[in-house]
């Protein structure tokens, strides 16, 4: 009883993460190749309605956090970017097979550490690890890819999201709750 009148005192929580989120074509072009690699690797290709690219997880954060969050991205100066996805790997502890560039654009990093260090300041608490930039394709995969000369698909970034993870039964259903555009190289 005390444990369910605890729970109802807490503030709702969202479990999210700011990520690049790929226009139409890029996206089928994305899900094709988690398509090809789950032929060959076995595991669960990634929806093309989840494809997307990390750049922050926040994890599970208030609701009240919200609009100071998107008050931290209005911040967040970046330029958008052509981001040449050429390499295919895999991590073999968590059996996620991924796609990502084998040059990152500065213009990315910039934006992941532009943002890093904004959450960071406002008092957000971020895995320690580098940014690795990677699209997973493929959850659960049986066996690594082969390793093989890839054509780049190149995706074009204007501008970058926060996004809710919400889960369900029938997995993983992700909510855009702000956008932010990149300014236009010129």
């Amino acid at each position: 009883m005390a444990e369910a009148a605890a729970d109802a005192g807490r503030a709702p929580n969202l479990r999210l993460f700011f990520a690049l989120w790929p226009d139409a074509a890029t996206r089928a072009g994305l899900h094709a190749r988690a398509r090809a690699l789950h032929s060959e690797c076995g595991g669960r290709a990634m929806r093309r309605d989840t494809i997307h690219l990390t750049l922050a997880f926040l994890g599970e954060t208030p609701v009240r956090q919200v609009e100071r969050l998107r008050a931290v991205a209005a911040g967040v100066q970046g330029e958008g970017f052509a981001l040449d996805l050429d390499r295919v790997g895999s991590w073999h502890r968590n059996r996620i097979l991924w796609t990502g560039p084998s040059m990152v654009p500065p213009a990315l990093a910039a934006l992941a550490q532009d943002l890093e260090g904004r959450l960071r300041a406002d008092g957000c608490a971020l895995e320690a690890r580098a940014f690795s930039p990677h699209v997973t394709l493929v959850r659960n995969a049986h066996a690594a890819p082969r390793e093989a000369q890839l054509a780049p698909l190149r995706w074009t970034v204007g501008s970058f999201v926060l996004v809710a993870s919400e889960l369900s039964a029938a997995g993983a259903h992700y909510r855009t709750i702000g956008r932010w555009p990149l300014k236009r190289r010129g």
